[in-house]
Formats: structure tokens, sequence, C-alpha cells
């Protein structure tokens, strides 16, 4: 994989490249179906006022009718706001890659996502970690919000090893108010408490896992005493093993997008948002 963070001009021109190719890809269907798959996260409690003919009798408040000794219901108002966390993985093994390096998936995917969220005019903050938090991007809206994208790119990790846990726990620290948090990553994390704390987190946010994979991870073939490199410790080893099949079935349990360094990312966060938006319809 190509540093981009190592010669400035280089970095500049990636950037661009990302840009460019992010504003080609949306239009306005993608922008809509972004908004009705993470619109806001539900009602909130306004008021209570007198009970009238027509009312839905769900709404009443028993105890402040009995108060009162009329019948009231309770008024909420729809959360419109939108806040959006992107919590992204900048591990060594997301350097891997074939057709592309994984890491350069997540930034594309970060991009669409920043440009969604700038249509829309939602406020975003950004989690950059590895086996520890790199950077925290308070949250930012309005013409700002692509000026995000610079530093994630720009962002060179101290760390190489992955913690996704303790990345949960800084953003249930940070998150003051209930948030859509796309938690992107190849999520190989041999500390698996990590899923427990995504359920955990999910009981307040609203949690979506993007897992972004290499085919070769999954297709590897070998015969024989081979040579690897962990990207994460640098440590090389002998194994005659042939890698399973990564299918990760955790991600059954959760909210999740699957990005593959050989197919445009936009596809399956398109599908996903539809997939998403017509379930939220029929529940409504």
């Amino acid at each position: 994989m190509k540093k981009h963070s190592e010669q400035p001009e280089d970095n500049y021109a990636f950037l661009k490249k990302i840009k460019l190719s992010t504003a080609r890809k949306l239009d306005s269907s993608f922008s809509g179906e972004y908004r009705s798959a993470v619109k806001g996260m539900g009602l909130v409690f306004d008021s209570v006022r007198e009970y009238q003919y027509g009312d839905d009798v769900r709404s009443i408040d028993w105890n402040v009718s009995a108060r009162m000794n009329h019948l009231y219901i309770k008024e909420y108002i729809e959360e419109r706001d939108i806040s959006v966390l992107l919590m992204i993985d900048l591990s060594a093994s997301t350097g891997f890659g074939l057709a592309r390096a994984k890491k350069e998936a997540v930034f594309e995917l970060a991009s669409l996502l920043l440009r969604l969220v700038q249509i829309n005019n939602d406020r975003v903050s950004v989690l950059l970690f590895t086996d520890r938090v790199e950077k925290f991007i308070k949250p930012r809206k309005g013409r700002f919000v692509l000026s995000v994208l610079d530093e994630i790119i720009k962002c060179s990790p101290k760390g190489t090893g992955t913690d996704i846990g303790s990345a949960v726990d800084f953003a249930r620290r940070v998150l003051k108010r209930r948030s859509v948090i796309f938690c992107v990553s190849d999520f190989l994390d041999e500390k698996e408490s990590y899923l427990l704390k995504l359920k955990l987190l999910r009981r307040r946010h609203d949690v979506i896992a993007v897992q972004v994979y290499d085919p070769f991870e999954a297709s590897a073939n070998f015969s024989g005493l081979m040579e690897f490199i962990d990207l994460e410790t640098g440590e090389t080893f002998l194994s005659d093993a042939v890698p399973g099949k990564n299918t990760f079935p955790f991600m059954q349990e959760l909210s999740s997008i699957i990005i593959r360094t050989d197919e445009p990312v936009e596809l399956p966060v398109l599908k996903f948002f539809e997939r998403r938006g017509k379930m939220k319809a029929g529940r409504s």
C-alpha cells in the first residue's frame, strides 16, 4: 500500500481523488436513502395536554390524569437533528489488500458518509483508533465537515494493534446525546469482549458495524510451510495452516455493512440504506 502520509503531494493527490470520486457517486436518491435509514432516533416527550375526542388512548398519561381528575395525554416531538459518530480503525492490519489496501476503502467510505452528513446538515464527530484512541474530532456541522477527511487521512497512528473495546469505552464517555455510530474496522481484534461492549453501546445509540475485508483473506489457499508477517506486531512466523473463511458470524447480531476491497464501497452502503429504510417504513 502507498503510504499517503509520507509525502504532502501524494497525500493531497489522494485526498483530491477520494473527494472527486465520492462527488461523482452521490445523487439525490442516495441522500434520500441515507435520511430514511438514519433519521431521528425516535420521539422525545414534550408536554401533556387535555384529552380530546379522537386522541389515541395509548397516549393517556394515567398518573397526571389521576392527579387532575381529568384525562391528559402525552405529546411528543420527533428528533430530527442527527448526531453521527464515525469510529474508524487505523490499525496496521488495514494496510493489507491485493486489489487495494483496506485502509483506502475505509477512507473512501469515510468520504461518502461525510458527504452525506454534510448534505443533510447533520452533526458529525470522528474517533480514530488502533490499540488506543489516536484522535477524537469533536462534532462539526455544515461546510466544515469535509475538512474532517483531511484530518483522518493525515493522521499518523502511534499504535499498530486493534482494540475496539477501548474505542467503545471512549465513545460511551464522550457522547452526550444519542447518536448513529458507524464502527468501521476489519474486526481483527483478539479481545472478543468488544462484541459485548458494542451490544451495550447499542442500548442507547444506533450502532452500525462496517466490516472492511480483502477477499484474499477468505479464499487464500496454501500448501506446505509459508512465512507470514503479522502487520500489527511485526512478528514473522511459519505456518502450514490454511486460513478459514472469515465470516464473522457476530455481524448478524448487529446492523452491519460488508465492504470488499475489490468492489466500490457505495453499493453495499446504498443497499443497506434501502433495506433499512424499508424496514423502518414497515414498522411505522
